[in-house]
């Protein structure tokens, strides 16, 4: 440990985010878990720049899903195929992030609406029946609402993951408490109180590592979550219940130059059943173009953002969009 160096904090023992220009490439891979059992395999790559506007401390993220991979294969079936025509009204995204890491707005969400139109009547000429009418009609009545579409996106692991208050004071000593609220039944979020600690020193090649470590706080039994029940109804009426037993662990290590991701490494392990438990893992990596790569190193700095005009067109990339676990 001697020969590591401690990790360099501002004056208020505080992180602080440096914006990169250049194109980042990250990796996501999701696993589900049934005991030792691999049930199901996830995986994709994000395209995201960043950049700080000059007249505000806040981020703007343009952020691109490449074509999503289901145990290696591209979707095929029919309601995958519709998801995947509705992703294309929603990405490229841009959002607002604060400077601890949080997202804040969807900056470009007029232009995510007008995208959905043609889409919609496309796919309402292309696909016949009640059933396609009503999810269409769920689809939109979150697309054309910010709130509900930031909040949708919220509970994609990608977006939860990486948009997190990272940057905030720390004290060594002292883990800094705080509620995380993870989609690890889909729309069916878990709540955990969660500890969350830098590590004192860098790593061997110049990483800041983060850990959080939770267990769920949520009153609800684990048939309830199945259930999407949204309350703890058996704890209401007075029955006696074992709770969701759940716990998550999440490490996050950053680039020791400018603070920003190099990757996220997420597990959530939850009690099913006396006999089954049910294991998410989450892994989500920068990918540079050369094992060289460095960020740079300059000092934070004012920068004018190329995406203040919200409907100022940028290269789009087809993408899946699962509506069972998003909408």
């Amino acid at each position: 440990m001697s020969d590591l160096k401690k990790v360099l904090l501002e004056n208020d023992n505080t992180i602080q985010f440096n914006p990169f220009d250049e194109n980042r490439v990250y990796g996501f891979t999701l696993q589900n878990f049934e005991d030792d059992n691999l049930i199901s395999t996830i995986h994709y790559k994000v395209d995201i720049v960043c950049i700080q506007s000059y007249n505000s401390s806040n981020f703007s993220f343009d952020i691109n899903r490449e074509q999503v991979y289901i145990d290696n294969l591209a979707p095929d079936l029919k309601i995958e195929q519709i998801a995947d025509n509705c992703s294309q009204a929603i990405f490229p995204i841009r959002v607002k992030v604060s400077e601890e890491g949080d997202i804040l707005d969807i900056i470009n969400h007029n232009a995510i609406k007008d995208r959905w139109l043609p889409i919609k009547e496309r796919l309402s000429q292309y696909y016949q029946g009640n059933i396609i009418s009503e999810i269409l009609l769920k689809i939109e009545s979150v697309l054309v609402n910010k709130k509900l579409l930031t909040e949708s996106i919220s509970k994609m692991w990608f977006f939860h993951l990486y948009f997190k208050p990272l940057y905030i004071k720390y004290d060594l000593d002292q883990a800094h408490n705080s509620v995380w609220e993870s989609p690890v039944f889909g729309n069916q979020i878990i709540k955990y109180d969660v500890q969350q600690m830098i590590e004192e020193y860098y790593s061997a090649t110049d990483k800041i590592y983060i850990n959080i470590k939770g267990k769920s706080a949520d009153k609800r039994t684990i048939n309830e979550v199945l259930n999407r029940c949204e309350y703890p109804k058996s704890d209401m009426a007075g029955f006696k219940v074992e709770p969701l037993n759940s716990d998550m662990e999440v490490q996050y290590k950053l680039y020791g130059e400018d603070k920003s991701i190099f990757s996220i490494i997420g597990t959530y392990k939850t009690k099913i059943t006396e006999k089954i438990q049910k294991t998410t893992q989450i892994e989500i990596y920068h990918l540079p173009e050369n094992s060289s790569f460095r960020p740079d190193s300059k000092s934070k700095q004012k920068r004018a953002s190329y995406w203040q005009e919200e409907n100022e067109p940028v290269k789009e990339k087809n993408s899946f969009w699962s509506i069972f676990k998003l909408f």
